[in-house]
């Protein structure tokens, strides 16, 4: 492992380290975005940010209840086996 795959995450508060896209053996140290409180609070209304927020916390949920979980586990483990079954990809997500 050399230095490049350790040069990841934050740096300090403002800044973290990245990978190039495509190239091995160079990082990049970017600057983390500054929003402003009205910017934060304008993202956290946007629609998408709210249908989020709306299914992690009934993935959450999920997670907390026993009986659902493992429901979703085996639904989840059912996807796992036909997709290596016929050797593709699991796309999509699984229906509600």
């Amino acid at each position: 492992m050399n230095i490049v795959d350790r040069l990841q995450g934050n740096v300090d508060q403002r800044h973290y380290a990245r990978r190039i896209p495509g190239n091995v053996e160079w990082a990049a140290v970017c600057a983390k975005p500054e929003l402003s409180k009205k910017a934060k609070k304008a993202k956290a209304e946007h629609p998408t940010a709210k249908a989020f927020a709306e299914l992690m916390a009934e993935t959450k949920a999920i997670m907390h209840d026993p009986v659902r979980k493992a429901e979703w586990q085996a639904r989840y483990e059912e996807a796992v086996r036909k997709a290596r079954k016929y050797n593709k990809p699991i796309q999509g997500r699984l229906e509600r």
